[in-house]
């Protein structure tokens, strides 16, 4: 007599799936994989009639073990249907698994016969072949599923997320519900009864896919890499199934040593299976039988440009991308060990540069070599397998010995740049052997392209760093030569006058004021080519006691510049430049301006910043002048002049946040203005003019 809750149970998969189906067939326009899904739920609503008809398999077994078969090869069959399109990237893949299909379902046949009269017809014995049957074919379902799900694109799965869901819990948990029953040799009652709800649950999600795809017509990409680990995981849980059966075969005719045997075979078939899965030389050569076998082409070009992309940008430091190139070209070709030469300059010779797993080659190679030759000439991948001097297809080719007895030599893949050879890649033997076609050719070099210009774009950072090494280096050079020449003019021009006001006590005390400043001045500039002292010290400055200090620096000149304070202020900056700036600019007013003119300089500062004017009545700049060429290093309109006391002035204004404005009309005069943010005030270091020069 059925009990309530498993009539209820095997009744309720029963209303909704015919109902799914009938929906499903109803529909105005024809659709295959609509169809094949409405054939699946038909057949779930029959094998749930089955088990109402005939509960916990009493009575007629081939019946409802028949309908279970029947409903799994049909939700299979549809999963099939679903991926196989006319624009399907792998239909040998997906034909092998409808043979594959059809095998299990030839094998069903046979085994349902066998056990109709084997006598099992309850639960608690059920027959050993029935459980594994049951357990491959989850396996299978759960695979199909997770390739339906993985190789559909990503904008797509939302119209398949919970049908993928629904299918996925009910194959997981018919392998639950037979592994239990191989492993302890029933079937727990509980768990069967359940299979209806469960099988219910799952209705509403496929429906919500059938509502989200109306035409089920998407388009599958089967990864390559996808397909290697379902093929793996589908062969590693057969082997387990099949090695557990052996371990049962042992365990029941070893006698008292059964179990002792049972557990040390299953050990050592889970050992010989850990080993094949980390052997990296047998995974290699899995991956090409399954290139050879299931797919068109083979390489999933995306996936390995990708891969190729990702390993060559993996290094950690310029210095490493040369074995970064040996390391991503390899991976194409599941190789591990090569060499890469590099052109050492524009016509010179070609130097082994990286080398990994092989001995690096101690010589270069001059560019009128053959090897050298033959690569520039042809951009040929050559195989070292096929060489033969003076033979096809290399008749003009001679590999130099030392190259060719490298240990398992194999390719010399050319790295060009537009026409210009500028290294190349020497490959050892895979870790499986791959033939050499012109897939693989044209893949290597497409590589060696990509590598060229990788490997010649590094390069030329590495020049422009060198470059820009030597122009700091020339920048700091020039700003030391124009600082050296304004120390040169001061002590010119005390010699100038020494003849004339020697004996004056004044002037002696200014010439020994000029040449400590000087010396200082030329320490400076000695510690700075020597890279001592590269950093700016700011400090807060008393502008006023910094004016007065250039002012004193530049009072030789004629004019005399005349300094008016309004009202002072603090600012923050390295005092030595500063100086060097503010003073470069009244040396630069006094020298355009005529002895009987004057050269003023104006200091003063609002709530938000500090002002500097220095005004002269000089012959003056012309506007286009002032755009153009005023604030260009290296152009002077004075012979003697460096060009770059402008050019230093708004540089180092704006790295302080302050400001140069220029106003100027020919014949009438000039004016600087410096503009500079306020610091706070005196802050620990303090700078100070201890002089007594006075305005």
């Amino acid at each position: 007599m059925t009990s309530p809750i498993t009539l209820a149970s095997q009744l309720s998969a029963l209303t909704v799936f015919a109902l799914l189906g009938l929906y499903l067939l109803g529909r105005k326009t024809a659709n295959p994989i609509r169809t094949a899904m409405a054939l699946a739920c038909l057949a779930n609503s029959g094998w749930a009639l089955m088990l109402v008809l005939f509960p916990l398999r009493y009575t007629i077994p081939l019946l409802s073990d028949l309908a279970e078969f029947i409903r799994d090869y049909f939700w299979m069959a549809f999963l099939l249907k679903a991926m196989i399109t006319p624009d399907s990237p792998a239909p040998a893949l997906l034909g092998s698994l409808q043979r594959l299909l059809r095998i299990l379902l030839g094998l069903t046949l046979v085994i349902l016969l066998y056990n109709q009269w084997s006598g099992a017809n309850a639960l608690d014995m059920m027959p050993k072949s029935d459980l594994v049957l049951h357990v491959a074919l989850s396996i299978f379902g759960m695979m199909l599923v997770e390739q339906y799900f993985r190789n559909t694109p990503v904008h797509a799965r939302w119209g398949i997320k919970f049908m993928c869901l629904g299918l996925g819990t009910m194959f997981v948990y018919d392998f639950l519900l037979y592994a239990e029953g191989l492993l302890f040799s029933h079937v727990r009652g509980t768990l069967w009864i359940a299979r209806g709800f469960i099988n219910t649950l799952t209705a509403p999600l496929i429906l919500v896919s059938v509502l989200r795809n109306r035409e089920w017509a998407k388009q599958i990409h089967v990864s390559r890499h996808l397909v290697f680990h379902s093929v793996s995981l589908f062969g590693s849980g057969l082997y387990l199934l099949f090695m557990a059966a052996a371990g049962y075969y042992l365990r029941s005719v070893g006698g008292d040593w059964g179990p002792v045997l049972q557990f040390t075979f299953l050990a050592a078939a889970s050992l010989l299976l850990l080993v094949v899965l980390f052997s990296g030389k047998i995974r290699s050569k899995f991956k090409v039988w399954i290139n050879k076998h299931f797919f068109s082409y083979q390489y999933d070009y995306r996936e390995e440009w990708m891969k190729f992309t990702r390993t060559l940008l993996s290094s950690d430091s310029p210095g490493k991308i040369y074995e970064a190139a040996i390391t991503a070209l390899g991976t194409l070709v599941e190789c591990q060990k090569g060499a890469l030469w590099m052109e050492s300059d524009p016509g010179k010779n070609y130097e082994c540069v990286a080398a990994l797993g092989i001995e690096m080659a101690p010589r270069p190679l001059p560019p009128d070599s053959s090897l050298i030759q033959f690569l520039s000439r042809s951009r040929w991948v050559i195989n070292l397998d096929e060489y033969l001097p003076k033979t096809p297809p290399y008749p003009d080719l001679v590999v130099p010995d030392w190259l060719s007895r490298i240990e398992d030599a194999w390719l010399i893949v050319p790295l060009m740049l537009y026409n210009q050879l500028i290294g190349f890649i020497l490959l050892a033997q895979p870790l499986s052997k791959i033939e050499f076609n012109w897939e693989v050719s044209d893949l290597l070099k497409a590589a060696g392209h990509q590598l060229a210009n990788s490997l010649a774009q590094q390069r030329a950072s590495e020049a422009l760093l060198v470059a820009r090494q030597f122009e700091s280096f020339h920048r700091m050079s020039a700003f030391i030569v124009h600082d050296l020449k304004n120390v040169i003019a001061q002590l010119s021009l005390l010699l100038e006058n020494a003849e004339k006001h020697k004996h004056n006590p004044e002037f002696q005390e200014d010439v020994l004021f000029t040449i400590d400043h000087s010396v200082t001045k030329m320490n400076q500039l000695l510690l700075r080519l020597r890279g001592a002292s590269t950093a700016q010290e700011h400090r807060s400055i008393d502008l006023h006691q910094l004016v007065r200090a250039a002012l004193l620096s530049k009072s030789k000149f004629k004019p005399t510049p005349s300094l008016t304070v309004q009202k002072n202020a603090w600012i923050s900056a390295d005092p030595d430049r500063l100086e060097r700036v503010i003073g470069h600019i009244i040396q630069n007013a006094c020298e355009a301006t005529p002895y009987d003119g004057h050269v003023e300089i104006l200091l003063d500062s609002s709530p938000t910043e500090a002002i500097l004017e220095i005004q002269d009545s000089g012959k003056g700049m012309e506007e286009d002048f002032i755009k153009e060429r005023l604030f260009r290093p290296f152009d002077s309109t004075k012979t003697s002049g460096m060009g770059i006391g402008a050019y230093e002035c708004r540089t180092y204004m704006e790295e302080l946040g302050g400001r140069v404005l220029v106003s100027s009309t020919v014949g009438k005069g000039t004016c600087f203005r410096l503009s500079f943010p306020l610091s706070s005030g005196p802050l620990n270091e303090v700078y100070t003019d201890a002089s007594n020069h006075t305005e």
